[in-house]
């Protein structure tokens, strides 16, 4: 039965709790008329209101893919470089530009919920609270109902109170990143996500074929309920006999499949990357570094085991502090004064910390950045570290800009410009750099190297990236005998992660580990310990692990092309497409 058109004369007279429904109908037809001004996906308003980014055509065809023939239900798996992150933020922001969502959902595992809350803001305007912000947790359980749009640790959110608190919830859109994490029906995880009330899903994942086709299965019912037939008969019909990865059936498999994933390959994409090159330099410590290194390091060991857990990040990033120079660690060790027994010793690490004013890494950084004739960003995690080398810089007359999370907005852009135009380094922390395009240069230099290896790949992805026209070249300063030094042993030799297309490194952690984050692989094999032989076994045998976890990947990408083939991508535009079959 057509809806009525209700005219203004009408309307004046309205009232929500209308005994004739006037009012419910007039809603009805209001939103049927306003949606009848939009026009089809094929044009994408999303394109003219993101920022700094330029979508390639496999992009853009992914999105209009997704929201016209999928309906805003899909899995999106494209090969890792391509810009899974990019389609699903122009996708959400066109349901949000047109109406069609408000509350929105961003399941991500712990180490990209900066990356997503940073992706969302700089280059799509759009504000989210994250699960571990101060106003979120003040709210508890209620919060998940409080905010409209919302970034968590999906291992935060699966696990209860949070879990019954968030199946209460109605959603417009849920996303979920790596959701490969997720392959497995049986998992707290997989039930609570299919649990959820949602009106548009997206899943994002490089890898979604892992030990057996089965998982493939599970991922697609997150999605496709009831699309791809029972477990049973999908078994029958497309799962080689006694080899669960192999599949029989491929060309009806891929026909099957193609109309409810989208997959992206490099090789038929126009994604194009230039070069990157890294190269370690590594420094010795003087006598009065090694001594302070060593002392701290014996706290941190002595003091890390059975300590409530909020201290033990304390001693964890002091562990992290004396990688970077000694003046980095001043204030955390003036914090645990009155937090440990060991007063006294704490007292004569501040004094040892206090005399050291010229580290052999701070010696370093000067004469590479004398010999270098072209601009260079220089990376350190702390702002203590950022303003001794700021300091120095200015004492030896080098042109330098200024780049920390301390800066307002206008001041941020004003020291960009800065080193655009006439300075010759710019120094910045992790947190400064955050949304910041910097592909007019193309060398970078670690000064301190990060423990999560993404905030690494991060700081790459500044020059490394859409615009850039020249190689890249990645100059690490790695301090002998310190945990960084095993770090990037560990990254380099075993995985070559400087050699990597960005974001596998993400997919070869996931295969690692897929609960427990790489800095805390390191703290507790350094922290259990008894000497240095030891640390060493503890690294090798991770390294093993590393390697095993990169040759399971690039196994699986074999494996992935089979079953996928060139079938899935959006390379050929979809104009050509009728909206929907």
């Amino acid at each position: 039965m057509p809806v009525p058109f209700i005219n203004s004369i009408d309307i004046k007279e309205l009232t929500p709790d209308s005994r004739y429904e006037s009012y419910r109908l007039f809603k009805l037809n209001y939103e049927a008329h306003t949606l009848a001004l939009h026009p089809a996906f094929d044009t994408l308003f999303s394109l003219n209101l993101a920022r700094g980014i330029i979508p390639f055509d496999h992009q853009v065809n992914s999105v209009k893919k997704l929201l016209s023939r999928f309906r805003g239900r899909g899995m999106l798996c494209d090969e890792v470089g391509l810009g899974k992150t990019i389609e699903a933020c122009l996708a959400m922001m066109e349901l949000i530009t047109r109406g069609l969502v408000k509350r929105v959902l961003i399941l991500v595992p712990p180490s990209l919920i900066e990356q997503w809350k940073e992706e969302t803001f700089f280059k799509f305007n759009l504000e989210f609270i994250t699960s571990d912000d101060k106003r979120f947790k003040d709210c508890r359980t209620d919060a998940w109902g409080e905010f409209d749009r919302i970034i968590a640790s999906i291992h935060t959110a699966k696990k209860m109170p949070h879990s019954n608190a968030i199946s209460q919830q109605n959603f417009d859109l849920i996303i979920v990143d790596e959701a490969h994490h997720l392959k497995n029906a049986n998992t707290v995880g997989w039930k609570f996500l299919n649990s959820l009330r949602k009106k548009y899903i997206f899943l994002l994942t490089a890898t979604p074929v892992h030990n057996n086709l089965e998982e493939l299965f599970n991922l697609v019912t997150l999605v496709y309920p009831g699309e791809l037939g029972t477990l049973k008969s999908f078994k029958r019909n497309y799962v080689s006999s006694g080899d669960r990865l192999t599949p029989k059936n491929y060309e009806s498999l891929r026909t099957l499949l193609s109309e409810l994933i989208i997959r992206n390959r490099r090789a038929t994409s126009d994604v194009k990357f230039t070069k990157r090159h890294a190269r370690t330099i590594q420094i010795h410590m003087s006598e009065p570094e090694k001594i302070f290194y060593e002392s701290v390091s014996n706290l941190v060991k002595n003091q890390y085991k059975g300590s409530p857990q909020q201290i033990k990040m304390t001693l964890r990033i002091l562990q992290e502090e004396i990688g970077s120079v000694p003046a980095a660690a001043g204030s955390t060790l003036e914090s645990l004064m009155d937090k440990l027994s060991d007063s006294i010793t704490l007292k004569e690490l501040i004094e040892q910390c206090n005399s050291i004013t010229f580290p052999e890494k701070l010696r370093t950084l000067i004469e590479v950045i004398n010999k270098l004739t072209d601009k260079v960003i220089v990376f350190t995690k702390f702002r203590p570290s950022h303003a001794l080398i700021t300091e120095t810089l200015k004492k030896c007359d080098i042109p330098y800009s200024p780049l920390h999370g301390g800066m307002t907005r206008i001041e941020k852009e004003s020291s960009i410009k800065d080193f655009q135009r006439k300075t010759k380094v710019l120094i910045a922390t992790d947190v400064g750099s955050e949304g910041r395009n910097l592909q007019f240069c193309n060398n970078i230099i670690n000064f301190d190297l990060p423990w999560n290896p993404m905030r690494i790949e991060q700081r790459i992805g500044r020059i490394s990236r859409i615009g850039q026209e020249k190689d890249v070249h990645i100059l690490n300063l790695s301090t002998k005998g310190t945990i960084e030094d095993y770090i990037l042993y560990l990254l380099d030799a075993k995985i070559n992660m400087f050699e990597l297309v960005i974001g596998e490194v993400d997919v070869i952690l996931g295969k690692l580990d897929e609960e427990t984050e790489f800095e805390d692989l390191i703290i507790d094999a350094w922290t259990k310990s008894a000497n240095m032989a030891q640390f060493e076994n503890e690294i090798n045998t991770l390294g093993e692990n590393l390697l095993a976890a990169k040759q399971k990947y690039f196994t699986l990408k074999d494996t992935e092309d089979k079953i996928f083939g060139n079938q899935f991508t959006t390379a050929v535009a979809e104009e050509s497409q009728p909206e929907e079959e």
